[in-house]
């Protein structure tokens, strides 16, 4: 990692560490803090969904009472990357705590998104899910329908980033949904940290992920429709992200499938272009099997 990113998580990896420690005790104020208050602010959580802090506030507050004894926290980062004013991370955030007077012990996929306001890094989204291969942990039913995308107010920079970037993701996920890989592994970045917490695999780096995507494009026989509602993006110096919904209709293992992903991609420019180095997402948690 640069020296640059190294300042960065030794600054804002012990905040978030306190943060979420307080939360599974039952204390949202430490992570209300390092939030940002100015919007736009996102959350896809493992049970939740919202935009917005007044939406944001109450829902953390409301996630904290769930909570109570937590006996350990620990949150391992395997990727992260700052420029200009914005950052992120991927990781896993492991728990052991009480959740609605049961002791649990589970794990949670994790991506951050950051920006710099007033010199100090806030958090203006989060993606938590449980990894693909260990089972759920009950948690108490979330917001019951999708969220709804809204187009925020974006700064030059940032509608520049999705005038350029949109139509190659969308053709990119359209040409995988026919089995064609191509556009996804020109659109990919090839230099680590490249990451992926997909919704039915994850890996990390080029020579893991590469296969993958091969072998992922082979689930698909044909794309009868593709939708990608933008839910909120910015872009700052070399690094940008976009938080989306995903309306997918098309034949995966053989059987016709209509279905919404919850969608966080986090690009870096390299040699002038954009390129995906992180992708994490997951069905809307009222459509998954319970």
């Amino acid at each position: 990692m640069s020296t640059e990113t190294d300042a960065f998580l030794t600054e804002i990896v012990p905040q978030q560490q306190a943060a979420d420690s307080a939360i599974h005790d039952g204390d949202a104020g430490p992570r209300l803090a390092l939030w940002s208050k100015n919007d736009p602010l996102t959350l896809f959580g493992a049970s939740l969904s919202g935009s917005g802090r007044a939406e944001l506030e109450p829902m953390f507050h409301n996630v904290a009472s769930w909570f109570s004894h937590s006996d350990s926290f620990d949150l391992e980062i395997i990727a992260a990357g700052v420029s200009g004013d914005l950052a992120y991370t991927v990781g896993y955030e492991h728990s052991t705590t009480t959740v609605e007077g049961t002791p649990r012990k589970y794990s949670l996929r994790v991506t951050h998104a950051y920006r710099r306001e007033d010199g100090a890094w806030r958090i203006v989204h989060r993606h938590a899910d449980f990894p693909t291969a260990e089972a759920s942990v009950p948690l108490p039913p979330g917001r019951a329908d999708p969220m709804t995308g809204e187009q925020p107010v974006m700064g030059k920079e940032t509608e520049a980033f999705l005038a350029e970037i949109l139509p190659k993701q969308r053709d990119m996920t359209v040409a995988l949904h026919k089995g064609d890989v191509t556009a996804r592994i020109a659109l990919w970045s090839h230099a680590d940290p490249t990451t992926l917490f997909g919704a039915h695999i994850s890996g990390a780096g080029w020579n893991d992920l590469e296969p993958k995507f091969r072998q992922e494009a082979r689930r698909f026989e044909g794309a009868t429709g593709f939708e990608f509602e933008v839910v909120a993006a910015a872009a700052s110096g070399s690094l940008a992200y976009i938080v989306g919904l995903e309306h997918s209709h098309a034949v995966v293992d053989g059987v016709p499938a209509d279905y919404t992903m919850r969608t966080t991609h986090v690009y870096r420019r390299e040699d002038g272009a954009w390129r995906i180095v992180h992708r994490h997402s997951d069905l809307i948690p009222v459509q998954r099997s319970r």
